[in-house]
């Protein structure tokens, strides 16, 4: 473990270095959340709720997935892509380590910086709309949103590895991957609420793992689920976890064999 937490805080200082592509990243991120609520601002304008949102838990709504966007969606797939593609995983392959756990410590390092990033874009957000916020009145539930949250983060990042992993037999491994990350957002509910899609698509949608990403944690944060129907998505989130877990070592493992085959 102790090599893992090494890892965590060289990569943690190696963020923090490269300020300006960090800068950079988080304009971007800050410039869509404005757009997003500039958007859904109009969309409401002078309806008491719209979709059964009111306009203090829109602007919740869009200020969350500022934060969750940094915080689950914020991974390293392309660097593993380009790393089989270079055969720089080689290196990582004979050391005493697990790759994943690796990766997953390098993720968090820059999930951390960027986390910390969105919550001050948050505040200077709120301070620039003077809008209102919801705020959950129950303890408990800002416990179900952390867990919630931890569970789509991880969840995020072995679909990621899962995906990036296929470099291993295509050098054009990227295209999926950006395929990926793009669609992945739209099924998430990071642009907007799964709530403004036809109940047959939102049905589909919520047979995938995709949804438990943001649109259900940020349901948790508005209670607009009860404390069973959190637990029940909590439950979903564990097994879609273990589901995907499963199936990333899967493609890892006959990867890294294949790659060894032809390295020999």
């Amino acid at each position: 473990m102790k090599k893992y937490w090494v890892a965590y805080k060289i990569a943690l200082q190696e963020t923090l270095q490269r300020r300006s592509t960090l800068i950079m990243d988080r304009l971007g991120g800050f410039a869509v959340i404005v757009s997003l609520y500039s958007f859904w601002t109009a969309l409401i304008g002078d309806k008491a709720t719209f979709l059964g949102y009111t306009r203090g838990e829109m602007l919740t709504y869009v200020l969350a997935l500022n934060i969750l966007r940094s915080f689950v969606f914020t991974g390293r797939g392309w660097q593993l892509v380009g790393e089989i593609s270079t055969g720089k995983i080689s290196s990582y392959l004979i050391r005493p380590i697990r790759y994943y756990g690796y990766a997953l410590s390098l993720d968090m390092a820059q999930k951390t910086v960027h986390v910390a990033a969105a919550f001050f874009e948050v505040g200077l957000l709120v301070l620039l709309v003077r809008g209102e916020l919801f705020l959950p009145r129950d303890p408990a539930t800002w416990l179900l949103f952390g867990a919630a949250v931890i569970l789509s983060s991880l969840i995020f990042f072995f679909l990621e590895f899962m995906v990036s992993s296929l470099a291993f037999w295509t050098s054009e491994s990227g295209g999926p991957l950006f395929c990926f990350d793009l669609f992945l957002q739209f099924a998430a509910g990071a642009f907007f609420p799964l709530d403004v899609l036809p109940m047959a698509l939102r049905r589909v949608l919520e047979m995938t793992p995709f949804p438990y990403m943001v649109y259900f944690p940020v349901r948790i944060f508005l209670e607009k689920a009860s404390p069973v129907e959190a637990l029940r998505m909590l439950g979903m989130e564990a097994l879609w976890l273990m589901a995907v877990f499963t199936a990333a070592m899967m493609v890892w493992k006959r990867g890294v064999s294949s790659y060894a085959a032809e390295g020999g």
